[in-house]
């Protein structure tokens, strides 16, 4: 057999070289040992692994079969990647060449609960394909039938490949307009000149699908900190972990989960499973007669209503636990620290008067100018980090209260022990290797004005996303540090922004190049009857998972904040100088009253689709940049990250200007990537 199989091989080399002579005119014999670089070029399009060659080539290459002599190889002629095209799908067809045959039906009640949704979709239709089927109670023929059923939260799209009909089955209005934007956003947008929907079915269940991102933390603080340059000097270092950070400002004595430190674990778990990892505590100082948190005592007290205890070492010790489960959980804690003074009423304005100089905000203000009163602060700014492990301080009425100097000792103090901590200050600060960024990193008038009457910058017409960032206008020192927040509401607003509204928490803060800020509630749509300061108002979370459209807003940030987390090498990058920052415009034709961008690495972007047009029906075409995407590709694949589903592959010419729909006050976000 092994002679049997020598001259096999024998002969199939020797037809090797017949066909290489006959096909290059060379009637010189070549080494059969060269002649595996003919047969390996079929490349599977999907990947750069070739395929296996169509010749079977024997697994005992006997050595005394090829020359030992060199010869020339033959010029392997280059090809061409084959293009990627869409997996092909079963479909029906609704809307073809300006026509239709099917009637929407829906019962009088739902046409009156859902009066806004039917009529979207049926602008889009007329947008998109200049027609739309007539709504009706009832009908014959094919039909996309609208009804009631099933749990409140939940709803069902089915295409029936036999009839051609469709059916949308919601347990509530809310629901069925849901599944109305699903329908829209998803066959509409990728579906053009004619409306063919593919046959499948889509269900979402609230209790199976709610998302939970809390698999996204890890907590790398403590002595676990990796400190890196915030600053092009090299002089500020700040903790590394904050590139990952997405913040809320939460005062636990206003919120209803818990009240009290030991009741608030709770809390924290909604935040982790939120994907927010920094969550910055409102002042946790013993308040005093009239007090409020940030009117106290002084920091060297804890406030017994928050620890359940009037013993101070253990009130301490209780916020240590919290702490400490908050980090069990992958979440940072910044304590709020007050630097302006105290209450009249404090035992240390009779005890060292000489520690106090005049007034603020109708309290008795410190005296910066004494010494002895600066080391006890220091001191204890230090203590309260050392034996509560807390991540670090937001520093109120700074850096025009203490100033740098206190804040520098407290940090260079820390480092010393081996503490770490971040330091923000709430007003606009010059840094000074001191303060690793703002309260308000994004700032584009008189603060006292914005608090008033608040607005969202970049949603409401103040700065433009893309080129204002990348200038560094509205920010300190024009963009030239690394982190900036995006604090889109805090305790001193004197109304809720966001809202519900989308572009505010999501456009704005968790795509944009911003570390995001929001006070708790903003995460599932809180809104309020009347003006009044946010820090005295309750907020119940017992709306996530009882009304409908907050549940569902909430559903929605959980969403946005999974694809920042997910891409963290696109979403997580601060360069040195903010302005140096991975973004960049994108034009869509349809929608230009918001700048729409992209952000970008490596071989990956994500783009973010705006819709601030009430009128506007969002359908849009996009055109990618490609030319910020690192590296060459002849197919590129675009994925509404909304959904998962794929709706463009191929070459370049082929995905671009992909046609979106995006509702109003709602983002589209797709991601495109070089796959080959």
């Amino acid at each position: 057999m092994k002679h049997i199989r020598l001259l096999l091989v024998l002969a199939l080399c020797l037809l090797t070289v017949v066909l290489i002579a006959c096909s290059s005119g060379n009637e010189d014999a070549t080494d059969p040992a060269e002649t595996s670089a003919a047969t390996d070029a079929v490349t599977d399009p999907t990947t750069d692994v070739p395929t296996e060659s169509p010749t079977e080539l024997p697994t005992e290459a006997p050595t005394e079969a090829f020359s030992e002599e060199p010869s020339e190889v033959p010029a392997e002629t280059p090809t061409e990647p084959e293009e990627i095209t869409m997996e092909s799908k079963t479909t029906v067809s609704v809307i073809a060449d300006g026509r239709t045959e099917y009637t929407i039906l829906a019962a009088t009640d739902l046409q009156a609960a859902n009066a806004g949704d039917i009529a979207y979709l049926t602008a889009v239709m007329d947008a998109k394909y200049g027609t739309h089927p007539v709504v009706a109670e009832n009908g014959e023929g094919k039909t996309l039938s609208l009804s009631y059923a099933g749990e409140g939260l939940d709803y069902t799209l089915t295409v029936h490949e036999t009839t051609g009909n469709i059916t949308v089955t919601a347990g509530s209005a809310e629901a069925m307009g849901r599944a109305i934007r699903y329908f829209v956003t998803q066959y509409c947008a990728n579906s053009d000149g004619n409306l063919l929907v593919p046959v499948e079915s889509y269900t979402y269940s609230y209790a199976e699908d709610q998302i939970d991102n809390s698999q996204f933390l890890s907590y790398e603080g403590g002595d676990k900190t990796v400190l890196a340059p915030s600053d092009k000097n090299g002089k500020l270092m700040t903790p590394a972990w904050l590139d990952t950070a997405v913040m809320v400002e939460l005062r636990i004595d206003t919120a209803s989960i818990g009240g009290a430190f030991k009741d608030s674990y709770d809390l924290v778990d909604f935040y982790a499973r939120t994907g927010v990892n920094v969550l910055w505590l409102s002042p946790v100082y013993e308040r005093g007669a009239g007090g409020n948190g940030y009117g106290n005592i002084g920091l060297h007290r804890i406030e017994p209503a928050l620890t359940g205890t009037q013993d101070q070492t253990e009130g301490w010790n209780e916020l240590k636990k919290f702490v400490d489960y908050a980090h069990s959980k992958g979440v940072y804690i910044l304590l709020d620290i007050i630097s302006w003074g105290t209450m009249y009423a404090s035992p240390l304005f009779e005890e060292h008067p000489d520690w106090y100089n005049g007034e603020a905000w109708g309290n008795a203000a410190f005296n910066w100018q004494n010494a002895e009163f600066k080391e006890w602060f220091i001191t204890n700014a230090v203590e309260n980090l050392k034996k509560t492990g807390a991540d670090g301080y937001r520093c109120d009425c700074e850096p025009f209260t203490a100033g740098y100097e206190v804040f520098e000792a407290i940090r260079t103090r820390c480092n010393e022990q081996g503490i770490y901590p971040v330091i923000m200050a709430e007003a606009e600060a010059d840094r000074k290797n001191v303060f690793d960024m703002e309260q308000d990193g994004v700032i584009d008038m008189d603060r006292g004005t914005l608090y008033q009457h608040p607005v969202n910058f970049f949603v409401d017409g103040y700065l433009n996303i893309v080129t204002d960032t990348l200038r560094g206008k509205g920010m300190m020192k024009r963009g030239g540090f690394r982190y900036y927040t995006n604090c889109i509401t805090n305790h001193d607003y004197q109304e809720r922004n966001v809202n519900g509204n989308r572009l505010k928490i999501g456009y704005a803060a968790i795509y944009a190049p911003y570390i995001p800020l929001w006070y708790m509630g903003d995460e599932f749509g809180v809104t309020m009857p009347y003006r009044a300061v946010l820090y005295d108002i309750a907020v119940d979370y017992g709306a996530v998972g009882s009304k409908a459209d907050q549940t569902y807003f909430y559903e929605d940030v959980k969403q946005m904040i999974a694809i920042r987390r997910t891409y963290s090498e696109i979403f997580e990058q601060y360069p040195l100088s903010h302005k140096d920052t991975n973004i960049c415009e994108v034009q869509v034709e349809g929608l230009t009253s918001l700048e729409n961008y992209a952000r970008y690495a490596g071989n990956k972007m994500v783009i973010v689709v705006a819709n601030n047009e009430e009128t506007n029906s969002g359908v849009c075409k996009v055109e990618i940049p490609f030319d910020k995407l690192e590296g060459e590709y002849k197919n590129y694949k675009v994925t509404d990250l909304l959904t998962g589903r794929v709706i463009a592959v191929g070459y370049a010419e082929r995905v671009n200007h992909f046609s979106a729909v995006v509702p109003y006050t709602y983002c589209g976000v797709y991601l495109v990537e070089g796959i080959n």
